[in-house]
């Protein structure tokens, strides 16, 4: 456990807030709160315990929610060759829409929301260590909980229109009489990105609160790109690589088969407390019945099935995913936004060093692709335009496999798609068509809320409502 962290006290500020709608019932109504920094403290250790413990689903996520994303969400995984043993997986985006499980996606992170903002507006001791520990843990978990619903809830950002888009409702304060209505996207990034300068203000490095300085900078990155701002990406992913250099061969296995330790060039990780989990063997259990795509194999050559590392670490010769669990950040994920930022701000053959780069730590006896013999796109790519809404050239087309491949059973295949395009494209079950339609990659605003909160505007595509 972190810490000589008092239960009792943990217990007494949640019970303050307890309600049928407690994700943002937050009024004191003459309650205890916290005094000190070490009692604010627990507030913040309960989440990241529950990081540590696998238990998160929406900052890190699980491997619970890892399959979702990965074996029914995105298209890496054989849907319709799934064996009756794999019913508990899910078919397609769809079904978890139709689900009353979708919507804790949305409170849940209300709920870290919240206890950040008790941190953040009552507690009233300052420049001390601790104080600047948990005052900047809690802003950075407020940032990175924003950030997932801006994934989860709003469409993709559109370059010059932000302020015409629909962001999540923001909840700043701790006393709130009213819930409020959506705020516009760049209101939403705004907030995340400051929440994140004000966290790295403090220089965080204890790695005890799990986002240090490094991992917000990670974050900070991560929001960027997600909102394409290209080149506010480069100095911080350049930064962090050079700190967490790229490893190969041995040293490369050795980290992606470490299941709870961080390890290698690892920044941040779930299950770190963990020495097994119930919940990683059930996940492990439920994938071996549902096989890994062509579409997925196909991304690595004939040759690179015998030379890329990956692969044999990925997927056995049954087409079964025996890749261990991973959720958290990663050197490598810098060194493919890298890849993609100069490409975006068009600087190809540096796009094209950076993807070298990360494949020569890959694959063995690597000769370096030149801008004449690149790959064509994949036949069955269901991904046809990039992040800018152009039309796949060559060289992005390899940088989005490469993600592909490196980032495979990670949580990543499902964002790249809704950052890509969002791309119809149909699955088979049981002698039935399922077709992911474009509006479903942002999930709908939980019908309780629309119907609690007059003007609360609903998602394009959600029509009615989901469910009660």
């Amino acid at each position: 456990m972190r810490g000589k962290i008092s239960l009792c006290i943990y217990g007494l500020v949640v019970l303050c807030f307890m309600s049928c709608s407690n994700y943002l019932d937050i009024k004191p109504y003459g309650k205890t709160i916290p005094k000190t920094a070490e009692e604010f403290s627990a507030l913040m250790h309960n989440h990241l315990d529950e990081i540590d413990r696998g238990e998160d689903k929406v900052l890190l996520g699980n491997s619970s929610s890892l399959i979702n994303l990965d074996a029914a969400y995105g298209d890496d995984f054989e849907v319709c060759l799934t064996s009756q043993s794999g019913r508990a997986l899910q078919i397609y985006i769809g079904t978890w829409l139709n689900v009353a499980s979708v919507s804790e996606y949305y409170w849940m992170p209300y709920q870290i929301i919240r206890d950040c903002n008790i941190v953040l507006n009552e507690m009233k001791e300052s420049g001390t260590a601790e104080a600047n520990e948990v005052r900047a843990t809690a802003y950075a978990m407020r940032a990175v909980a924003y950030y997932q619903l801006l994934r989860l809830y709003c469409e993709m950002p559109q370059t010059g229109n932000l302020n015409n888009q629909q962001g999540v409702p923001l909840v700043m304060t701790f006393d709130m009489e009213e819930r409020p209505l959506r705020s516009t996207m760049q209101e939403t990034i705004d907030l995340i990105e400051s929440d994140l300068n004000h966290s790295l203000s403090y220089h965080i490095s204890d790695d005890l609160y799990r986002f240090t300085e490094d991992v917000v900078k990670g974050y900070l990155a991560r929001l960027y790109f997600w909102t394409k701002q290209w080149e506010k990406v480069l100095p911080l992913v350049q930064e962090l690589l050079a700190k967490y250099t790229l490893l190969e061969g041995e040293a490369y296995k050795k980290m992606m088969t470490t299941n709870y330790d961080l390890a290698g060039n690892q920044l941040l990780k779930a299950y770190r407390s963990m020495s097994s989990s119930m919940e990683i063997t059930a996940s492990k259990t439920h994938l071996q019945y549902r096989p890994v795509s062509r579409r997925f194999l196909d991304t690595f050559t004939e040759e690179e099935k015998i030379s890329d590392i990956r692969y044999a670490l990925w997927v056995d010769n049954k087409r079964i995913a025996i890749k261990t669990f991973f959720c958290g950040m990663r050197a490598a994920e810098f060194k493919l936004m890298e890849a993609e930022c100069y490409y975006h701000i068009g600087k190809q053959e540096l796009a094209l060093r950076s993807v070298n780069e990360l494949r020569s730590h890959r694959i063995s006896d690597y000769k370096d692709l030149t801008m004449n013999n690149l790959p064509p796109i994949q036949d069955m790519e269901v991904i046809r335009t990039d992040a800018e809404g152009n039309a796949l050239t060559p060289l992005m087309g390899l940088i989005l496999r490469e993600r592909r491949k490196e980032l495979f059973l990670e949580g990543d295949r499902f964002f790249e798609q809704k950052r890509n395009g969002m791309p119809e494209y149909w699955t088979a079950y049981n002698g039935r068509k399922y077709v992911t339609k474009k509006y479903m990659y942002t999930l709908p605003i939980p019908a309780r809320e629309i119907d609690l909160v007059d003007g609360l505007v609903q998602n394009p595509g959600y029509t009615e409502l989901i469910e009660k």
